[in-house]
């Protein structure tokens, strides 16, 4: 039961539409009406401004932090890193940051529908996994560069998750499976992304 309330409190975390509040209150502008219409840093940085855009960007970030914090002290007592408790909870409290990801992908406050998930999942590394936050984040914005190649997309990310269990491999036990749901969730959340990629190859 106590678990369960932690992916439900992650989930609420995750669902608070950041960009929506920012965007609204520095500009009064609904950002789910403008631009790509997708409630996320990167839309607030074009159609807001930068500032607005770096301000929703660490907010969001921050979500996945705190639910893994909340689940860190309900679960062990202590406000502690994930590195430093059993597998059992370093995965569950790894579960709770995947909650927020969620509540950010498909927030119940815009009607499930978000963002993206990748400032929200950047802390989410930052927190789980801190050695391959610079590595991860070089790699997003690398691949960013235009034109996006699925295969160079994919062999990015696939040599990232190879280091991470490299680096971590003593935390293999509880990574791994936390990695392979990481995966699955965020290749749904962004199936709009791919097809138009997808799309777009097809018409080159």
């Amino acid at each position: 039961m106590v678990k369960f309330f932690c992916l439900i409190i992650g989930y609420i975390i995750g669902s608070i539409p950041f960009a929506v509040l920012v965007s609204r209150l520095a500009k009064g502008i609904n950002i789910t009406e403008v631009g790509t219409k997708n409630p996320g840093a990167a839309n607030v940085l074009r159609e807001v401004g930068k500032p607005w855009g770096i301000l929703v960007w660490l907010l969001d970030s921050v979500k996945g932090v705190i639910a893994m914090l909340i689940a860190a002290q309900i679960l062990t007592g202590k406000w502690i890193i994930v590195r430093e408790t059993l597998p059992a909870y370093s995965f569950f409290i790894g579960l709770t940051g995947l909650s927020a990801f969620c509540g950010h992908c498909w927030p119940v406050f815009l009607k499930f529908k978000g963002g993206k998930g990748v400032s929200t999942s950047g802390g989410i590394f930052l927190y789980l996994i801190p050695k391959i936050f610079p590595i991860a984040i070089a790699t997003y914005f690398i691949v960013q560069r235009k034109p996006r190649e699925p295969w160079v997309i994919t062999t990015a990310f696939g040599v990232v998750f190879g280091l991470i269990v490299w680096i971590y491999w003593c935390q293999r036990v509880w990574l791994i499976p936390w990695l392979i749901i990481f995966l699955i969730i965020a290749v749904i959340a962004n199936l709009s992304t791919i097809k138009e990629m997808r799309a777009k190859r097809k018409v080159l």
